[in-house]
């Protein structure tokens, strides 16, 4: 049925973008901090997930560019489109990019959470004193942080250079290839497009794939180890048992829009990929 709806904030069910954090749990742990006055605390852990949502989102269109490209290979013919390629380094940087960003929003809610009392420019995972001080004051963090920590210092050494000093490049790759057809070198990241004088195989190279999916799924199970021990502790502090309101979950969105007149609702498109409806 259409649904009357005038001037209030409209959350409708729609697909949903980052399937691999928990809506049960962030309906949960937002039920908790609100019975206990303590929302404000998580507004840098709520950035955090919606830069994560930015990485799915970007990792999405540079994986589609690929997969576009690969769809018109055919005997004897070489695939050109160069617009696509700038697409995919774009796509590509923007998820180191927004990666390190939601980890930084992720630092410095921990350093409010845990009390840390750590300046501003020292939260940071990339920092052995930073991790240890989460190590510390919390054991299975402190699991997390040791077993992250090569991902940590690979994420940061890519990062400044295509940031800071140089940036992505990338070859289209045709005939043989382990890696696919838009590779990303995993090693020389200063050499620019002489980084492609190395063989073309996996241990040189990450697919696109590969690359997006290694350090989305690290930075997705960063967050959601911090949901699950703030549902742990603050549910240790409760004074009384708190059941989540199963219809707010059922409703909730990170992508909500608003009405600015009354209207009548008859469909909502959703668009749920890079291109298309």
């Amino acid at each position: 049925m259409p649904k009357e709806i005038k001037g209030i904030i409209f959350t409708e069910v729609i697909p949903q973008l980052i399937p691999e954090v928990s809506t049960a749990h962030l309906v949960s742990l937002g039920a908790i901090v609100r019975k206990k006055g303590r929302s404000d605390l998580y507004l840098p852990l709520t950035d955090s997930l919606r830069k994560i949502q930015w990485v799915k989102a970007v990792s999405l269109e540079a994986a589609n560019i690929e997969q576009e490209m690969e769809a018109q290979l055919e005997p004897g013919t070489i695939v050109s489109y160069p617009f696509g390629q700038m697409k995919h380094s774009l796509g590509v940087t923007d998820t180191i990019i927004h990666t390190k960003s939601a980890l930084d929003s992720m630092a410095v809610f921990l350093n409010n959470f845990l009390k840390l009392n750590v300046g501003k420019k020292r939260r940071d995972f990339k920092l052995d004193e930073f991790r240890s001080l989460v190590s510390d004051r919390d054991g299975v963090l402190g699991q997390l942080m040791r077993e992250l920590e090569p991902w940590f210092r690979e994420l940061q050494g890519i990062r400044d250079e295509w940031i800071h000093r140089s940036c992505v490049r990338n070859k289209l790759v045709f005939g043989q290839s382990p890696v696919g057809i838009l590779p990303i070198p995993k090693k020389k990241l200063d050499a620019g497009l002489q980084a492609f004088d190395m063989p073309i195989t996996a241990e040189n190279f990450w697919s696109t794939k590969e690359f997006l999916e290694h350090n989305y799924l690290n930075l997705v199970k960063v967050f959601n180890a911090i949901i699950a021990r703030c549902i742990a502790i603050e549910s240790r502090l409760l004074s009384e048992p708190l059941s989540p309101d199963i219809q707010a979950e059922k409703s909730l969105t990170v992508f909500p829009f608003m009405l600015t007149q009354g209207m009548t609702v008859a469909k909502i498109k959703a668009k749920t990929g890079p291109f298309g409806f």
